[in-house]
């Protein structure tokens, strides 16, 4: 199957592979009248692969990972936010290091020694980004029968616990006052047309609990004051190295569409009578005065920073995922289902939804504290 001769200059193993095409390969070594062993064994091991179907060119075997995880990448199906923001990490953490590598060359150990330097340099969860630009490419040339798995038990750092506190979500009363103090009171502001531009934007945020992304990317479109409905599914990143990026599909994948209250509708409807009087159906529902889309960084500084010290909320660090939190336990305590909530907040996994929200309510917890307090104290005054 597979021929081994001298030619000048070295040793020539020919060969037809699978499609029928004769393959050549190259070994150094004297004309004498035994091949060198390197030549030997590589003309046993085609023979071998041929017979058992599993032969790779010896080109894909000798491919570096820069030039497999170029090919990898291109045909993934990600969305533009995604692309960029991998194509980011793979420049500064993953290529500087593997990017001449041979496939054949890694092994599970390399691959520990690398996690364990990343990990003295980033947190478990941007380590586990960079690994997942490592796996994609290993993964595939393991598919294509090129390598053996590398990717074997290697230990990865702990995902942080997601862990809630009372300081993490607001009360119905804590919210409305939030709300009224993103207005400016005064003379000073009475004539500012743009005053109050984002109240509707967090009394939203505080009881729907959208995404930031999935917020900003509202069109006026997307709502529906006669059902009450709103529907999230276009999104708008913009925190991505200063560029901006509109998709048409949120971080599941998928829009969704929700019953809206009263008052959150009528907060949306009289936004866009003040604020977007000639609006069209595809324009954005919360832009600047400038007509850009409001960085979160910006937003969370100048409008709900500057928020929580008009309304006194004790100094507390307000963010939007404050107010995402706060959504999913206002819910709760409502009495929606957990898969109500889970179907809202755009979750797709029930288990997370629980595990993060389904103890914050201060109320709920002062209350389950109180009527045990009170069930003591009967039984103990029955004696039972």
């Amino acid at each position: 199957m597979a021929s081994l001769t001298w030619r000048r200059g070295g040793w020539e193993l020919r060969y037809r592979d699978r499609s029928g095409r004769e393959q050549t390969e190259r070994f150094r070594g004297p004309e004498t009248r035994k091949p060198p062993a390197e030549a030997t064994e590589r003309q046993h091991e085609v023979e071998r692969d041929l017979r058992r179907g599993t032969y790779i060119p010896i080109h894909e075997r000798r491919v570096t990972f820069g030039e497999y995880y170029d090919r990898w990448h291109a045909r993934r199906r990600i969305s533009a936010t995604r692309a960029y923001t991998d194509d980011n990490r793979a420049k500064l953490h993953v290529m500087p290091h593997w990017r001449t590598w041979r496939l054949e060359e890694i092994r599970p150990s390399d691959i520990d020694d690398w996690i364990h330097d990343l990990s003295t340099k980033m947190g478990p969860t941007s380590v586990r980004h960079c690994y997942a630009l490592l796996r994609g490419p290993l993964r595939r040339a393991v598919k294509d029968k090129i390598i053996d798995d590398p990717c074997i038990d290697i230990v990865l750092p702990a995902k942080p616990e997601i862990r809630k506190t009372f300081d993490d979500v607001l009360t119905v009363e804590e919210l409305d006052r939030l709300v009224a103090a993103i207005t400016d009171v005064g003379e000073k502001y009475s004539t500012l047309r743009t005053n109050g531009r984002y109240g509707a934007l967090v009394f939203m945020g505080g009881w729907l609990g959208p995404r930031w992304n999935e917020a900003i990317g509202l069109r006026v479109c997307d709502i529906s004051p006669e059902r009450k409905e709103l529907t999230f599914g276009r999104i708008v990143v913009n925190q991505n190295g200063g560029r901006t990026f509109t998709e048409k599909m949120s971080k599941t994948e998928d829009a969704r569409t929700i019953p809206v209250p009263t008052d959150v509708m009528n907060a949306l409807t009289r936004h866009i009578d003040t604020y977007l009087p000639n609006a069209r159906r595809a324009d954005f529902l919360f832009t600047t005065t400038n007509g850009t889309h409001p960085l979160r960084s910006n937003f969370a500084r100048d409008v709900l920073r500057a928020g929580a010290t008009r309304a006194k909320l004790d100094g507390r660090k307000i963010t939007w995922l404050t107010l995402r939190h706060s959504a999913a336990s206002l819910m709760f305590d409502a009495g929606l289902t957990l898969f109500e909530v889970q179907q809202r907040l755009g979750h797709k996994d029930p288990n997370l939804t629980a595990k993060i929200y389904t103890h914050l309510m201060r109320e709920r917890f002062e209350e389950g504290r109180e009527r045990l307090e009170t069930y003591m104290a009967a039984k103990r005054q029955t004696g039972e």
